[in-house]
């Protein structure tokens, strides 16, 4: 009798395991991680709250900042949750394996134009003959740059000096190259123009460098989204995190909740980043109107006009080298219903 007592004793409590486990949401950690390459795109994170609530499960939230030339490897370890990637790489890494959707645009253009020396320029008929130097080869802000080029009607070339009636690009690898190369030609009084983003072009503005052009204004003029600027990088998550949808509303509203607090405290925004990767980038001495025109701002991308405004950057992609997003726009599984 005791032994009989005993076996109903375990099967109830099976019993009761199987029922808590399927009211449940099954999880398997506690925390989820989320890797932002460092710069501008990095300040989108940099405020977010450590633990963030979801599916009635409070979820510790790791960040890691990693070198941008990295970033791509990083965002597809089997230990990154969410990574902020530039714009045609998110479609790509959906494109070829599936097992991401998107959760929002979170830069949205922070790059300039700044010459090496004063020059009067009224719009990029002007660069024409002109040498330009530029970050970012094969990546979205390139892919701008040329869309406004051949929407103006202006033939570029990839070249190591000026050709006449075109504009000669030559690519670094980074905004601090650039600068090296406009300070070269400044000290020969030589006119060449630059590509390349905040929080270096401000900095850049000591040593004599104007700036001629805003990039997000110019596309601004040829897109038809409600939008001020273009799809630089975005968020993407795995499958599985977007299957929590409580997290996902909640992410996205610490997102929007982080654009507002990096402005308030532009210095705290900059520590918080330097406290998990001490060689960023960043200097501690960014201002707010400097974090302003990094434009961090959370687009949701699960509405129709959100997608519209991702897509438009990859449609100017798609035009000049389609291979980068993976030769296609992706198909709706990309975005949250």
């Amino acid at each position: 009798m005791k032994k009989f007592f005993v076996a109903i004793m375990v099967v109830a409590i099976l019993v009761s395991a199987v029922a808590f486990t399927a009211c449940t949401p099954t999880r398997f950690r506690e925390y989820y991680t989320i890797v932002a390459p460092d710069g501008a795109p990095a300040l989108a994170i940099a405020d977010l709250p450590f633990e963030i609530e979801g599916d009635g499960l409070s979820l510790r939230i790791e960040r890691k900042v990693v070198s941008s030339s990295i970033i791509s490897t990083e965002a597809v370890k089997s230990d990154v949750d969410m990574a902020i990637v530039p714009a045609n790489l998110g479609a790509r890494i959906f494109n070829s394996s599936g097992g991401y959707k998107i959760l929002a645009v979170v830069t949205n253009g922070n790059l300039y134009m700044t010459s090496s020396i004063s020059c009067e320029v009224n719009s990029l008929q002007d660069l024409k003959g002109k040498m330009v130097y530029s970050i970012g080869q094969s990546s979205v802000p390139d892919m701008i740059f040329k869309t406004l080029l051949t929407n103006a009607g202006i033939e570029y070339v990839v070249s190591e000096e000026a050709v006449a009636g075109k504009v000669a690009i030559k690519y670094y690898a980074d905004g601090s190259e650039v600068i090296s190369q406009l300070a070269l030609a400044k000290s020969e009084n030589k006119l060449a123009f630059g590509i390349y983003g905040e929080p270096a072009v401000t900095t850049s503005f000591a040593k004599g460098f104007e700036q001629v052009f805003d990039l997000q204004k110019l596309w601004a003029e040829i897109d038809e989204s409600s939008q001020s600027g273009y799809a630089q990088a975005v968020l993407i998550a795995r499958d599985s995190v977007c299957e929590d949808s409580e997290f996902v509303n909640n992410l996205l509203y610490a997102l929007k909740a982080n654009e507002n607090s990096i402005m308030v405290d532009s210095a705290q925004a900059v520590a918080n980043i330097k406290a998990i990767y001490p060689q960023s980038a960043l200097q501690a001495n960014v201002t707010m109107d400097v974090i302003e025109r990094c434009n961090i701002k959370t687009v949701a991308t699960n509405t129709s006009a959100g997608r519209e405004y991702y897509e438009n950057t990859l449609k100017a992609v798609m035009a000049i080298n389609a291979n980068l997003i993976g030769g296609k726009l992706p198909s709706d599984d990309f975005y949250l219903e």
